[in-house]
């Protein structure tokens, strides 16, 4: 009787030995244990749209607000790009077709504001004190960080191998550099319809043209990702990054946002900054 007794208390310090030596997982039944990488936590970073019109007299309180909110960030928390429309001498046909494709037949006008692309839309403003735009944006963009990523995003500039010359660019346009990157599953659920996108950005002097969109990428669409797959991109700017200024004559330095959507339901689930 003692023999058994001995034996099965080793057998317990045995198996107790092998657990915290991670040779056997003791857990819930049913439940796969996962790897250390593959539930690593990656801070959110929020990318708000702000899409606004010259002449616009409610844009210039929803500018100062977000702008101000960004410096208080930091781009590691939160980008913030500003998309002109309709005209105005500083929009594109990119920075137009992504409004439309967010609207739809919905309602259009400006200040209209998307954080994280569809997750929460602010159109005009909530009230006509400045104070209470800054808090009711704070709230939104606070809300959407304290939400878990289900995605790592990485990437990086590279030299371009046969860059355009100065005298080879038309209208100070060509590739320079080349950016490449991956995206990550780091969640334990499959994602599928998500696409990576990019946007170059100028930040102007005058109100208005902060971190303004010159160019907007072409979606990559990403195949289904299985936890812990990575897809693999690559852009190439059509515009010169670190084009000379024709005033001054120095280098203008462009920035780049690179972000992962949900093409179907236009969440940004992730979005970077690149320096």
């Amino acid at each position: 009787m003692k023999e058994k007794i001995f034996i099965f208390i080793f057998l317990i310090i045995f198996l107790l030995g092998l657990a915290s030596n991670g040779v056997i997982t003791l857990g819930t039944p049913g439940v796969s244990a996962q790897s250390t990488d593959s539930l690593k936590i990656v801070p959110r970073t929020v990318l708000v749209e702000l899409f606004i019109q010259e002449g616009c007299l409610s844009c210039p309180t929803a500018e100062f607000c977000l702008e101000d909110l960004a410096w208080e960030y930091g781009t590691s928390k939160f980008i913030l790009v500003q998309e002109h429309l309709w005209g105005d001498g500083y929009d594109t046909p990119e920075t137009n077709a992504r409004y439309e494709w967010y609207v739809g037949d919905g309602k259009r006008g400006t200040p209209d504001v998307f954080i994280n692309g569809s997750t929460k839309r602010f159109q005009g403003l909530f009230c006509d004190c400045v104070e209470g735009n800054y808090e009711c944006y704070k709230d939104a963009i606070d809300e959407e960080l304290n939400r878990p990523s289900l995605l790592e995003l990485t990437a990086d500039k590279i030299p371009h191998p046969n860059p355009f010359t100065q005298g080879e660019r038309e209208e100070e346009k060509g590739a320079n550099i080349i950016i490449e990157g991956m995206v990550k599953n780091i969640s334990d659920i499959p994602l599928k319809d998500l696409a990576v996108c990019g946007m170059v950005s100028i930040e102007g002097d005058e109100p208005g043209l902060y971190f303004y969109i010159l160019d907007i990428f072409p979606f990559q669409n990403i195949p289904t990702l299985l936890p812990g797959a990575i897809f693999s991109f690559k852009f190439i700017p059509e515009i010169y990054l670190g084009q000379e200024s024709e005033i001054d004559e120095v280098e203008e330095i462009l920035n780049l946002v690179i972000f992962v959507q949900n093409t179907i339901t236009k969440e940004v689930l992730q979005a970077l900054y690149i320096e």
